[in-house]
């Protein structure tokens, strides 16, 4: 091997000089020519058997651009993943404000429940709307049955009372808890108000007879009941909106 330019000698201790060359000595208070060895100063790094290194000038920063291109793998994949929690938990709200409403329209059911009774008694061939109307102050009702949407909602008022359409903004709001709770009620009959020919017009349902069921008995028959249909609508938190009906009977 040609030396290097830049070199010079050193005293190489013995337990080093076995891995230098042949015929070195085994004490270092023996001292011989073969103790003494070139080492050039610059040159590759060799190993015990005898193998150059690469020089380390030669790494041109592959392993560091390996390293770039995994962190920025683990920072996509950490965002990946904080956005998948997120839209989670952003669901489960939804669904918990929906489940709310639901509970919420069951007031509206209980209040047009509470307010049937005196629409009966005063308001039955007549459209009876919030505070202009004492026996229902908190919904609306008619007399007759409404048109509905594919979703089974009224969709049309009384004109020209009422207007042609049913407004959801524009009828008296109970809010309970954040919650916008609306109703309407109307009466399942057909043709215009007043309906005289309940019978043929309307809804109705018989209840089951009365009396002995012996053969020979006396049976005892029972009026019909006319239905109502009460839609319920609830606005809450996040647009949550929730829809509910109840048929009732007089």
């Amino acid at each position: 091997m040609m030396p290097y330019p830049d070199h010079k000698a050193v005293r190489v201790p013995p337990d080093l000089a076995g891995g230098l060359g042949n015929g070195c000595a085994n004490e270092f208070s023996r001292p011989s020519a073969s103790l003494f060895r070139r080492v050039y100063v610059g040159a590759p790094p060799v190993t015990p058997s005898g193998r150059q290194l690469a020089r380390p000038g030669k790494q041109r920063g592959v392993v560091l651009f390996i390293a770039l291109i995994a962190l920025v793998a683990l920072t996509l994949a950490g965002i990946a993943l904080m956005r998948s929690v997120d839209t989670g938990n952003v669901i489960a709200g939804n669904l918990a404000f929906q489940q709310a409403a639901l509970q919420a329209s069951d007031i509206g059911t209980e209040t047009a429940l509470t307010a049937l009774p005196n629409i009966i008694a005063t308001s039955l061939d007549a459209v009876c709307q919030g505070p202009a109307c004492p026996a229902n102050p908190m919904g609306l009702y008619y007399p007759t049955m409404r048109t509905v949407d594919a979703n089974g909602v009224p969709t049309t008022g009384e004109a020209p009372t009422l207007g042609s359409a049913i407004n959801w903004s524009t009828l008296p709001t109970t809010t309970v808890s954040g919650y916008g709770i609306q109703y309407v009620i109307d009466r399942l009959c057909q043709g215009p108000a007043p309906v005289n020919n309940v019978q043929a017009n309307c809804s109705m349902g018989v209840p089951l007879g009365g009396g002995s069921h012996k053969a020979g008995g006396i049976v005892f028959s029972a009026a019909g009941v006319v239905y109502y249909r009460v839609t319920v609508r609830v606005t809450g938190p996040r647009n949550a909106v929730s829809m509910v009906q109840t048929i009732l009977s007089d």
